[in-house]
């Protein structure tokens, strides 16, 4: 008996049990794959791996047939949405949350259940850490960030349409350990803010005011407290077009001052922030100025988000009174939506309607009262 020769078909042709198999394979490799997912073995080990490489999160983690609870003391709102966000993205996970507690583990009445517990290990010391302790102080007219706005202004020097151009940053320089299982971080602050004129009568955008801001910041954070200590330097520039085209004469007053300040926070829920504090200037120009500073203000952020996750709504009010003007209160109030999976940088996006009535903060105008509405696109870290 000859062999039949082997078409080019027959080689082409899959057998039937050989596709059984794959599918046999197939089925029992993806029973696995979700039977690792759902064990919390391999959930814990993977959000070990994510908080040390992407949120550089010291904590304890736990979980107990899917929930994940990370015990720690050392993370702002804004990243705590991050690494909330990112969790619920893991196979497997049907619950996060966090729990304020000490960076060694969690309380002991939690210890004893048969849930798997991980401990995300960090050095005491870091340089150039991630991120910063103290949460941005989002409508502090003079909190260096980047940000656009366009103003329509009712009353002051600054009356009518202007732009309002700022860039800054906070950097955290180093981190170490504290007392009272916290943190504490030294780091720079730098700012420029500068107002134009889109009104004027030479028909372009004349610069009105341009204010410069540089500092040294030590913050500390424990759970939902935090605060800082800051030494920094402001001084104005008014511009030239401004002083060239003034109707009446511009009397420069030259202002600027080096001067510390101190502020505290408290976090009384995930989405309602308190602070407050005062500063005093060591020295000023023109010489004769007023020392004392007092700020407050409180922060809202929406504990849901809409449209499919992608907006959330956020409200913030700051309010400053200075001595230099008398006590009388600058009242700065913004309200509008962050985006929730849209980041530049690692800084969210908000867009926020704006209203400011009070003593300008724009440098050389302070004597003066000043009021105007806005809207704008801001970046925070």
């Amino acid at each position: 008996m000859h062999d039949r020769p082997v078409s080019s078909r027959d080689r082409l042709r899959v057998s039937p049990r050989a596709i059984a198999i794959v599918l046999l394979l197939l089925t029992s490799f993806s029973g696995l794959m979700d039977l690792a997912a759902a064990d919390d073995s391999y959930i814990a080990g993977y959000v070990v791996a994510r908080l040390e490489r992407e949120f550089k999160l010291t904590a304890t983690v736990r979980v107990t047939d899917g929930v994940v609870t990370i015990y720690t003391s050392l993370i702002t709102p804004g990243d705590r949405r991050k690494v909330l966000a990112a969790l619920e993205k893991i196979p497997g996970v049907v619950g996060a949350e966090f729990v304020h507690s000490g960076i060694a583990g969690p309380p002991p009445s939690a210890i004893g259940t048969t849930a798997v517990e991980k401990t995300v290990s960090q050095p005491r010391s870091e340089i150039l850490p991630r991120g910063l302790l103290f949460e941005p102080l989002h409508a502090d007219p003079r909190w260096p960030h980047f940000s656009a706005a366009y103003r329509s202004g009712t009353v002051g020097a600054d009356t009518g349409r202007t732009f309002a151009g700022n860039f800054g940053e906070t950097f955290a320089l180093y981190r170490h350990a504290a007392p009272f299982n916290g943190q504490w971080e030294f780091g720079i602050q730098a700012g420029t803010f500068s107002i134009f004129d889109y009104g004027s009568a030479s028909g372009s955008q004349d610069l009105l005011n341009t204010d410069y801001t540089i500092g040294l910041m030590a913050s500390y954070r424990t759970g939902p407290f935090s605060g800082f200590v800051r030494l920094n330097h402001q001084s104005s520039h008014l511009g030239d077009e401004y002083i060239l085209n003034s109707q009446v004469p511009v009397n420069r007053i030259g202002f600027s001052y080096e001067g510390v300040d101190v502020k505290l926070s408290y976090e009384m829920l995930d989405w309602l922030r308190v602070y407050g504090g005062a500063g005093y200037l060591l020295s000023t120009s023109p010489d004769n100025l007023k020392k004392w500073t007092s700020q407050f203000g409180i922060e809202f952020s929406c504990p849901r988000t809409f449209f499919g996750g992608i907006i959330r709504p956020v409200a913030y009010g700051d309010f400053q009174a200075n001595e230099r003007t008398n006590w009388s209160m600058g009242n700065s109030i913004m309200a509008g939506v962050q985006f929730e999976h849209l980041e530049i940088m690692d800084r969210h996006i908000q867009l926020l309607f704006e209203y400011y009535g009070g003593p300008s903060p724009n440098g050389d105008f302070y004597i003066n009262h000043t009021e105007w509405f806005g809207i704008g696109l801001h970046f925070y870290l």
